[in-house]
């Protein structure tokens, strides 16, 4: 174990070996998930401890012994600073002596209300790092501490462009105001802070949008805010996508609860692109997308329009050419004012389903396995007009009905009629009512 050599108004005195090696002994149970241990032996006059780190390189062995004393007019080495900071400080696998921690947090913070002694639960050893800056005297982190902001504090070693020799918080920070400081104090809300640019998008955005700093941000909001800024956006974009999104991050306290957010938004950022690509090829999706929304339209009619349109067009083209071949070609006519006629592309078939806002798209197996017929009644004076969507099944009239299954009237149910007499369809079971037509 290296003694210290520096300058210091105060040394401690030696340990004797065997003093370590009973340490060593009684408190260093090696394991998979334990290597590093950190044994505080001595509360008063001053705060003792050994830290024993083990190599789990094949066989464990001791790789290094420190020796970590708090007492006033003693400074360890800017080495050893981030040591403890590494291997103590921040490493949830360090063990350490739990029932000295709150010894030591009744016997300073009495003696030194003026550190503003917090007891960190589940994060006891930030109390040390607390003592030891108050201790130090004169440090950034001191002063951070002081201002309740330990996570800050904690994570400030890491920061690039700090102003160590700041009179207050928000100048260590290169002017990040207080109200920003506080609010992000947490673990993302730090790393947040470390980088100049950051801070300065910070500064902005609290400018133009104070709310943002309205209240504590957790972690989940802090890397929000982040992922937009490292995506580019502009202040103003940032600033209103958090505010649509603030809420519900407030509730999401683990990484993976983040992560799924940001798995569902990413894919709902990609389904938004393809539903633009949809919206560009015919006005009748560009004007269902605008009006259901393209989150609020039903999950499933998203998918299947992705899927037909942009990824399986040129098959399902291919499937209905093919499927239309089976079927009887004198089922298209022109009659008395009435044109009949077959789906011709997945895209005429996706069209009269949008258009109709029926269960069309549903169909669209059935449609090309033969499994059952649909056939598009159009006005003879306006042919691209959608009107009356009619399904055959087992040569058996099913369905006939308007836009949103409203019932034809009876002239054109009397057309309908005659049609299927003309072919020899078969039209006992439908009645044009869809009150009382059980569609079987």
């Amino acid at each position: 174990m290296k003694e210290y050599t520096q300058d210091n108004k105060w040394n401690p005195p030696l340990l004797e070996h065997d003093t370590l090696n009973n340490m060593l002994l009684t408190y260093a149970k090696v394991s998979e998930d334990s290597h590093d241990f950190l044994v505080i032996f001595r509360v008063t006059p001053y705060i003792d401890s050994i830290h024993f780190h083990y190599s789990l390189d094949n066989e464990p062995y001791l790789q290094s012994v420190n020796r970590y004393v708090f007492h006033e007019g003693y400074e360890w080495s800017s080495e050893d600073e981030y040591y403890f900071s590494e291997y103590c400080l921040q490493n949830p696998r360090c063990v350490y002596s739990h029932g000295c921690i709150d010894e030591i947090y009744d016997c300073y913070s009495k003696k030194h209300p003026e550190w503003h002694l917090k007891r960190y639960y589940m994060k006891d050893l930030r109390l040390l790092d607390h003592i030891y800056h108050c201790m130090r005297r004169g440090t950034f982190k001191e002063m951070l501490y002081k201002a309740g902001l330990d996570e800050i504090a904690v994570q400030s070693q890491y920061a690039e462009g700090i102003v160590e020799e700041a009179t207050k918080p928000s100048d260590v920070y290169g002017g990040v105001s207080m109200r920003i400081l506080k609010n992000l104090n947490c673990e993302a809300g730090a790393r947040l802070l470390s980088k100049n640019r950051y801070r300065q998008f910070l500064i902005e955005l609290h400018k133009f949008f104070p709310d943002t700093f309205e209240s504590p941000l957790n972690d989940a909001q802090c890397r929000y805010i982040k992922r937009l800024i490292d995506g580019e956006l502009t202040v103003g974009e940032c600033g209103r996508l958090f505010r649509s999104r603030r809420r519900d991050l407030m509730f999401m306290w683990s990484k993976s609860q983040y992560e799924d957010f940001v798995s569902a938004e990413m894919k709902e950022e990609e389904e938004r692109i393809l539903l633009k690509r949809i919206a560009a090829i015919d006005p009748i999706y560009a004007d269902y997308i605008r009006k259901e929304g393209w989150k609020n339209a039903q999950s499933d009619a998203r998918a299947d329009l992705i899927f037909y349109l942009l990824v399986g067009r040129e098959e399902y083209d291919h499937k209905i050419r093919v499927s239309n071949r089976k079927r009887n070609p004198d089922w298209q006519e022109r009659n008395n004012g009435y044109v009949v006629r077959y789906p011709q592309t997945i895209n005429d078939f996706c069209r009269e389903s949008i258009y109709m806002s029926n269960c069309l798209l549903s169909y669209s197996e059935a449609l090309v396995k033969n499994d059952t017929t649909l056939l598009f009644m159009r006005k003879a004076d306006d042919v691209n007009k959608h009107f009356i969507t009619i399904e055959i099944y087992g040569n058996e009239l099913m369905q006939a009905y308007h836009r949103f299954n409203n019932d034809c009237t009876k002239e054109e149910a009397e057309w309908i009629l005659d049609y299927c007499e003309r072919h020899e369809i078969g039209h006992k079971k439908f009645r044009f009512n869809a009150e009382i037509d059980m569609l079987f």
